[in-house]
């Protein structure tokens, strides 16, 4: 296993740590096995996600970003370009559901 891959596993097991410890914090001591291994992979991919837009932005590559209702590309040196007005809103989505 190379350094990259390395500091990935860190970073995700850091991650799932603070995801996990987050829930039982917010369920006050009440967490299940399961709300742990959930919030332990929202921990998980909320820090990759992090890392990798910080490694994006360190590039030469310019990233989408979202402001409002619309996309812009961003460059390294800050420059925003519009790319596209997104869809409004509305959605046919209930507003509760059951996970089954």
């Amino acid at each position: 296993m190379n350094q990259d891959d390395q500091d990935i596993l860190q970073t995700l097991i850091k991650g799932g740590l603070l995801g996990a410890g987050l829930t039982a914090l917010l369920k006050q001591g009440d967490a299940d096995g399961e709300d742990l291994t959930i919030g332990a992979i929202l921990g998980a991919v909320a820090v990759a996600a992090h890392q990798a837009s910080q490694r994006a932005e360190r590039t030469d590559i310019p990233i989408l970003v979202q402001k409002g209702d619309s996309l812009y590309w961003k460059e390294k040196n800050g420059k925003m370009t519009f790319f596209k007005k997104l869809p409004s809103g509305k959605h046919s989505s209930p507003p509760k559901f059951t996970l089954s």
